[in-house]
């Protein structure tokens, strides 16, 4: 073999030992990161495989609220997850309208409180006016027995303003009664219906609802007694002119745009009716003459009348000065009554025979109730002032005396003409 074939071979093989040389190492390299050596993180990602974009997190799923109704896809879509009715259960109430669940009725907005209500705030404000007592009676009457099944009173009282709303019902229906008499009856029933719930609002502060409680009482014995079968038709008429009168003026009184300075004086003068009304009833306390009776219906009907024409006149914006100075004279001499200067000289009088403090309290309630002189003749005609009566009829030497003999010998409505003149 010559030099120069021997020279070839010996660089091909030396060629060949150092590709393989080289290549160890690396196929070494290549092999080495996937076995884990001590200390190393057993999450390292091979070399061979691209890192993931940094893309953010998506955020945790939160499940929806339940109920919630102005939501697409509501709870009341039967498929729905955590739908509190889930698959054939009824809608809630006041959540959606008939056919659209979970749509506001109306398309009212609203945002959902708790529990999932999508109810307005003021919605009790919106709800449909009340029935009509003179289209609706019977509609009315049903309305106005649960306001009264409501109230806090006793049985016994529920019981009466019962019959004294039947009363009014029955002569609504009733085809004899005038239009006049039948508008009167549905103005009270109407009245009654609003007082009662009014009683019912808690905005309504303690005094009023007591004071709403006993004017209801008050225009419900009246609308009793109008269709009382022992009265006389004028007499009948009489208690129906008070309790439409009584019945404006508690209407009125509710009104926020009735003058301030003149709700005290309306106040105590229909409340005065009001107890006059009960008063003038019960056995224990009524005229005990039929005549006496007859006086003390015309009184208070007169004064109802006068109250509600006076609280028209101070909440009508086209009334003159001068008619609103009437009016406030109207209710102030009713409220004022005890100021009387003769009434107080009558009382001077009685006082002077050693009147019980039962009787001049009786005195006093029924001077308010139904004026000078008719309510104070009416207490001074109870027995609880018959023993200083029987010393003043027998102290002929008073002026009075010719006045205190009639009340202990007749009716005490035929005795004020006996007043000493000054």
């Amino acid at each position: 073999m010559s030099k120069t074939a021997r020279r070839q071979i010996s660089r091909i093989v030396g060629t060949s030992c150092l590709a393989a040389a080289l290549a160890l190492p690396t196929a070494a390299a290549a092999a080495a990161p996937r076995i884990a050596s001590p200390g190393q993180a057993t999450s390292r990602v091979p070399v061979d495989t691209p890192e993931p974009p940094n893309t953010p997190q998506a955020p945790a799923y939160t499940p929806p609220p339940p109920d919630t109704p102005n939501t697409p896809n509501a709870p009341n879509t039967p498929n729905t997850p955590n739908s509190p009715n889930g698959p054939n259960q009824p809608n809630t109430p006041g959540t959606g309208t008939p056919g659209a669940p979970g749509t506001p009725s109306s398309g009212t907005p609203g945002t959902p409180g708790p529990g999932g209500s999508s109810r307005p705030p003021n919605q009790l404000q919106q709800v449909a006016p009340p029935p009509d007592p003179k289209t609706d009676p019977d509609g009315a009457k049903r309305e106005v027995e649960a306001e009264i099944d409501k109230l806090d009173v006793p049985p016994d009282v529920k019981q009466k303003l019962k019959e004294g709303l039947n009363t009014a019902v029955n002569a609504i229906k009733n085809s004899s009664t005038s239009t006049e008499d039948r508008n009167r009856y549905a103005e009270a029933v109407s009245a009654i219906n609003q007082t009662l719930k009014a009683i019912q609002d808690p905005t309504t502060s303690v005094p009023d609802r007591l004071l709403y409680t006993k004017i209801v009482q008050g225009v419900n014995e009246a609308l009793r007694r109008s269709q009382d079968p022992k009265l006389a038709v004028g007499e009948r008429g009489d208690y129906l002119k008070t309790a439409q009168g009584v019945a404006q003026i508690m209407v009125r009184l509710q009104d926020p745009t009735f003058p301030a300075t003149e709700r005290g004086f309306a106040i105590q003068v229909v409340t005065l009716i009001s107890d006059a009304l009960l008063a003038s009833k019960d056995p224990k306390t009524a005229p005990k003459k039929p005549v006496d009776q007859q006086q003390i219906r015309k009184v208070l009907q007169a004064t109802a009348t006068a109250t509600a024409q006076a609280t028209a006149t101070l909440q009508d914006p086209k009334a003159s000065p001068q008619a609103k100075d009437a009016a406030r004279q109207t209710l102030a001499a009713q409220a004022n009554v005890l100021r009387n200067p003769k009434y107080l000289e009558f009382l001077n009088e009685v006082k002077r025979y050693n009147p019980t403090a039962e009787c001049l309290t009786t005195i006093e309630t029924r001077t308010r109730q139904a004026g000078w002189p008719d309510g104070s003749l009416w207490g001074l005609a109870d027995d609880t002032c018959s023993d200083a009566l029987t010393q003043a009829v027998a102290d002929t030497g008073s002026k009075w005396n010719a006045l205190f003999t009639c009340v202990q010998q007749n009716a005490f409505s035929t005795c004020p003409m006996y007043i000493p003149k000054d």
